[in-house]
C-alpha cells in the first residue's frame, strides 16, 4: 500500500491501494478520530475520501506514473449509509470525462461488506497542460 505524503493524508490515515489511468482506490480503517458525536463516521471524513479518490483519478489522467496537478472546483456528496468503528472502507474514484483544463470524476465509498456508504461527483481544474 502507498500513502502519498501530505499532512492531511497522515492525519486522516487513508492508503492508496490501487491506481491506474483515470482510476484510484483508497482504503481507510475507521478509527475513533473519524467519528462524530453520535459514534458514526463524520460526513467530513467520507467527503475527504471521495475528494481524494476523485482527485487521484483525475491526477492519473495520463496514467499512474505521471501525477497531474489539479484542484477541486466543486463536489456533490450523497451520504447513503453509515460505516462502523473498526471497519475498513474502500473508495474507488474514476475520471469520467473532461478535456485539457477541466475534468469530471465520480467515487463511491463502500463498507467492508460492499454496502454503499457515500457517493460523490466532482469537477476539477488542471493546473498544467497535459495532452
Amino acid at each position: 500500500m502507498e500513502r502519498p505524503y501530505s499532512g492531511y493524508a497522515e492525519l486522516i490515515g487513508y492508503e492508496l491501494v490501487a491506481k491506474d489511468k483515470d482510476f484510484a482506490r483508497l482504503q481507510l480503517v475507521i478509527e475513533p478520530k473519524h467519528l462524530n458525536r453520535m459514534g458514526v463516521p463524520h460526513g467530513g471524513s467520507m467527503a475527504t475520501l471521495l475528494d481524494t479518490a476523485t482527485g487521484f483519478a483525475v491526477a492519473f489522467a495520463s496514467g499512474p506514473d505521471r501525477v497531474l496537478k489539479a484542484v477541486t472546483v466543486s463536489m456533490n456528496v450523497q451520504f447513503v449509509g453509515q460505516g462502523r468503528p473498526g471497519e475498513t472502507v474502500t473508495v474507488e474514484g474514476r475520471r469520467t470525462g473532461g478535456g485539457k483544463t477541466v475534468a469530471f470524476a465520480q467515487a463511491e465509498v463502500r463498507g467492508d461488506d460492499g454496502r454503499l456508504l457515500a457517493r460523490g461527483d466532482a469537477v476539477y481544474r488542471f493546473l498544467e497542460k497535459w495532452r
